[in-house]
Order: C-alpha cells, then structure tokens, then sequence
C-alpha cells in the first residue's frame, strides 16, 4: 500500500512539473542594433533625371548596396578608408552611378536589378575594382529566385540556396557586417534596404515569430534621411515582420519565408519629401526573399564582432503560455509573385 501511494504520488508530482512548464513558458528577446550614424543615406531619387538614364526609380539595390558599404567604411576605417563610397553625396551618387553598370549590378532604367546580380556585383566592385580582396561576401537567395533571371555566374559557395532566415540577419547584424536586403511585394516586383537592425520576443514560446512579435529596422533608399544634405543623417525606418508560408508559383511547394510590413514613402521627392515636396506614405508588405552581407576581413571583424555583442540583449522572462496570443504555430499562407527575383525600386 505504501508503494503505491508513493508511486501514485510520484505521478502527480511529474504531471504538476510538466504543467506548470506549459503554463510559464521561457519567453526569449533576442535584440541587436548597428549604430545607424554609420550608414549612407544616399536616395535613389538622386539618379532620377535623364543625366543618369532616368535609373532612379529603380535604383534601391545599388543605392542600398552605397548606404551599406558607407556602413563597412565608417565601422572599419583602418581597413577602407574612404575607398569604397568616398567622403560626400556627390561620391555616393558617383559611386551610385558605377554600381548600376553592366561589370556589376546591370540596372535597367525599366527593369531593375535582377537578385543574383547581388553578390557578383558587390564582389566585384569591392574586391576586384577596389582591390579588398579580404571581405567575405556571403548570402541567401533560394534557387527559385536564382534562377527566375539569368544568373551572371554559378552559384557561389557562399551564397545558400534557402530563403533569408531570422538566425542569419541576426548574426549578420551581431558581427558588425553589412547586409542588402532584397524585398519582394505580394503583387509587383521587388524593393532594396540595407538592414540594421532586429528585435523578436518569442512571447508564446512555440519558436516561430509570430505576427505582433518581432521589428526588423533598416535604411530605406525611398526614405533614408529627415533632413536636408548635407545636414540629415541616415535615419532607421521600422516595420513589423513575422513568418509566413507562401507556396512555389509552379510547383505549389510551400515555402517558410519572412515577410515585412512598414509604411513605405511612396513620392519621389530626395530624402523623403524633407525639401517641402510630398511626405505621402502607404503601408507596404513585402516578402523577404535575399540577403547578400558583406563582412570587414580580419582581423578588424573580430574587433567589430566584439563591439557588436554589446548592442546584443539576450533576455529570458517568465510569462504565460500563450502571452496573450493565441496563434501557437499559426503562418499565413499567401502565393508567391510571379516576379519575385528582381528590384524595381
């Protein structure tokens, strides 16, 4: 009789543990931010106008490939100097200029950048045109986006063949390193940002960002600055971002993909309308579907992977298991755009 009161206890004193886990649930912050002073706000708009082959409306890649290497310079001076973007905005417009040809990112003033030409063209032009043959350009483009434009080269090594996940924007974003987003709407082609930040508190537990949970913050070539050059600044916009499920175009198979939602400038006046033009914004969503990062060589990354742990809040909180959500493990599941692989402003 003793052992089984002793077992029957036993039972009740597991079942009580596994209990009180479900019901407070780990809830895990992971939070890093790169120092947005940092970073160009070269506008895309700069290279509208028939001196520049009326690019500029579809110039957000190579415009936010500028913003992003200004980013690398500023964080490793010791390493670039100012060879990558220069020291003012006309550089940046010039380097803007070079950047849209065809030996690297081959924009078209009516098409756009095409997602593969990211890594051919910014290897190219940092490591053979400016000679930095130490950075380490790595990314992830999944091979449907690859592969819907003709690719300048094979695949990379470097370049994986996934969609862009939380975990690889994050460290991208710890090591200090500089990251060009390429984003894709649900009903058009796509958009550029350089990204610079990342806040997700995993409230439910159930490892999925959910929507209401995370922020991703970025420089956006629409919209990069509240000021008037040479006074402004680069400036982070912020959206909402969460996991979704979306199914392949062709052949239905379903996709894990991040998608983002902010509010988008949508006029064409420099730096956001700040001149006194037009300050009109519409709420934009977007899948992300790219990400090329570039890494300083080392030496200089270990010294920048160090400072960057101390923008790195790692938090780990008690709460309840659904943390007023009741999604557990919920994606949307949406359709894919027929012309996801390209940039068009």
């Amino acid at each position: 009789m003793l052992v089984e009161s002793r077992t029957w206890w036993f039972a009740v004193c597991v079942i009580g543990a596994w209990l009180s886990s479900q019901s407070a649930r780990a809830q895990i912050t992971y939070q890093a931010m790169q120092d947005v002073t940092r970073f160009g706000w070269l506008d895309q708009y700069s290279l509208a106008g028939p001196p520049y082959n009326n690019v500029g409306p579809e110039a957000c890649v190579p415009t936010s490939s500028v913003n992003v290497m200004t980013y690398l310079q500023n964080s490793a001076p010791g390493v670039f100097g100012t060879a990558l973007t220069g020291s003012s905005y006309d550089d940046w417009v010039a380097t803007d200029v070079v950047l849209v040809g065809p030996n690297y990112l081959n924009t078209s003033p009516s098409e756009g950048t095409a997602y593969n030409r990211i890594p051919y063209g910014l290897s190219n032009y940092i490591m053979q045109y400016r000679g930095f043959d130490g950075v380490h350009i790595s990314g992830m483009i999944p091979e449907v986006v690859w592969t819907a434009q003709t690719p300048p080269e094979q695949r990379p090594a470097a370049i994986q063949d996934a969609f862009p996940t939380w975990e690889f924007l994050y460290q991208a974003i710890i090591s200090q390193s500089g990251t060009v987003l390429g984003l894709t709407y649900p009903d058009k082609q796509g958009h550029a940002v350089a990204l610079g930040g990342f806040s997700w508190t995993d409230v439910n537990g159930n490892d999925v960002i959910d929507p209401g949970e995370a922020l991703l913050a970025f420089v956006d070539p629409l919209d990069p600055t509240r000021g008037t050059d040479p006074i402004g600044g680069a400036v982070y916009t912020t959206g909402q971002v969460w996991m979704t499920t979306v199914p392949d175009p062709v052949t239905s198979v379903p996709y894990d993909v991040l998608q983002v939602q902010y509010d988008q400038y949508t006029g064409s006046d420099l730096w956001g309308g700040a001149l006194g033009g037009s300050t009109s914004y519409g709420t934009a969503t977007l899948y992300i579907t790219t990400a090329v990062t570039v890494a300083v060589p080392e030496p200089q990354a270990l010294m920048l992977a160090g400072a960057g742990m101390l923008a790195l809040l790692v938090l780990r909180t008690r709460g309840s298991a659904d943390g007023g959500h009741a999604r557990a493990g919920h994606r949307l599941r949406q359709h894919l755009p027929a012309g996801w692989a390209r940039a068009r402003g």
